[in-house]
């Protein structure tokens, strides 16, 4: 476990608490259980200014770049640019933020669509390389910008919350910053029962990323987060899956994907599969 002394000891995210009990050791980070919510993060952990540091080639790891981005979260991004557009009734202003945008995918299906959608992200390169497609696309975070409160009609996070210091605060500024009536769309990650499942034969090692994915959210916890920031409506469903790149993970990707939904379906949204990736939407109430 990294315990140089700049490392911070973290509390619980959710509900404050400092009794936490180890569930794994990836990377040299330790990654601990809220014994009193349940909230999956790591602890102790690197200063937030060092993380931010860190994020600078995070699009480009591995060979990654602007298409394979873009095959990995195309479906994702055309199921949810659907749904928003549903949940929508087409009239007056349709103005949407992106966080962590990116390359800038999912702005760019919004603004197809006829949204005035933008995004932010702390990456000078692929903020640049939006940029170069015309896309309206900010250097910065979240909690940065300098937008009034209600200025936008939807807030979207794709696999976002999972590496701030702090997603109740986020999620609590993407609350200030929607109109009364205003929906929110996050994706994150459910690792936890997949590392358990696969420790007994000594696999899931690299699963949750840490340093980079600081938190891991279960259904219930997330739908927790965003009660708490101040939403209602919440539906909680596990959507299209990704298309990573390399054959093994894209084929467990569509067969555990294609499970969740089917069962999903099959129980009329009763049945969340642990261990998938999970969309929630929810909404800001409008009085």
């Amino acid at each position: 476990m990294n315990t140089a002394p700049e490392f911070q000891e973290t509390p619980c995210n959710l509900c404050g608490s400092d009794d936490a009990e180890p569930i794994a050791h990836q990377n040299g980070f330790r990654i601990v259980r809220c014994c009193a919510c349940g909230l999956v993060y790591v602890s102790p952990r690197p200063p937030s200014d060092k993380l931010l540091t860190w994020y600078a080639d995070y699009h480009t790891r591995d060979g990654a770049n602007e298409a394979s981005w873009d095959r990995l979260m195309g479906g994702v991004f055309r199921e949810s640019a659907e749904i928003l557009c549903g949940w929508r009734d087409g009239s007056g202003r349709r103005r949407l933020l992106d966080v962590g945008c990116g390359f800038g995918g999912f702005v760019a299906a919004m603004r197809e669509r006829g949204w005035d959608a933008e995004g932010v992200d702390l990456s000078p390169a692929v903020v640049a390389a939006a940029a170069n497609r015309g896309l309206p696309v900010r250097l910065g975070t979240l909690e940065g910008l300098q937008v009034e409160c209600g200025g936008y009609d939807a807030v979207t996070m794709f696999y976002v919350l999972e590496h701030l210091p702090d997603p109740l605060a986020a999620l609590e500024t993407a609350w200030r910053l929607l109109s009364g009536g205003g929906t929110i769309l996050v994706r994150v990650p459910h690792t936890t029962p997949i590392v358990r499942l696969l420790a007994p034969v000594g696999l899931g090692g690299a699963l949750y990323d840490p340093p980079f994915h600081l938190f891991d959210f279960s259904p219930a916890v997330l739908q927790r987060l965003l009660r708490r920031a101040g939403f209602v409506d919440i539906r909680t469903f596990p959507g299209k899956p990704t298309v990573p790149a390399r054959l093994g993970a894209r084929v467990a990707a569509a067969l555990f994907g294609g499970l969740a939904i089917g069962i999903h379906a099959a129980t009329r949204g009763a049945v969340l599969l642990p261990g998938v990736s999970k969309t929630a939407i929810a909404r800001k109430p409008s009085a």
